[in-house]
């Protein structure tokens, strides 16, 4: 009996520690996405003025219908940018999620999660305006 009311409270802790990991691992996930779908809609673009604005607005819209609620938005940072034909983009994602959206408790703080991704320009793309 001593043995279940110490391993109880343990084992509710593992459980939730286990839902963090999984619930982290989709983050992830679903802002690899965003940040995939946000680097080849930069790749469509004509000038890197264009490519910045597209790939915001993509990662924006791609968190919200993934249902991700950034704190303070996504941050999109470009790495790489050569509209040319044959050239990349290569976009960093990331975004800050509440701990306790993830947690499913009310913990306070936020844990930055990052994701990365590189778009090929189409070979045989009109050259950039």
């Amino acid at each position: 009996m001593v043995g279940l009311t110490i391993l109880t409270p343990l084992m509710a802790m593992l459980l939730l520690f286990v839902v963090a990991a999984g619930r982290v691992g989709v983050v992830e996930s679903k802002l690899t996405t965003a940040a995939r779908n946000a680097a080849r809609a930069a790749t469509q673009s004509q000038s890197p003025s264009t490519a910045q604005m597209a790939a915001v607005t993509t990662a924006e819209s791609t968190l919200n219908q993934l249902d991700i609620g950034c704190h303070r938005g996504p941050q999109v940072r470009v790495r790489e940018m050569n509209l040319g034909p044959g050239g990349k983009v290569h976009l960093q994602v990331s975004c800050a999620v509440r701990l306790s959206d993830l947690t499913l408790l009310k913990i306070p703080g936020t844990r930055t999660v990052v994701a990365e991704f590189t778009s090929v320009v189409d070979h045989y793309r009109s050259g950039v305006s």
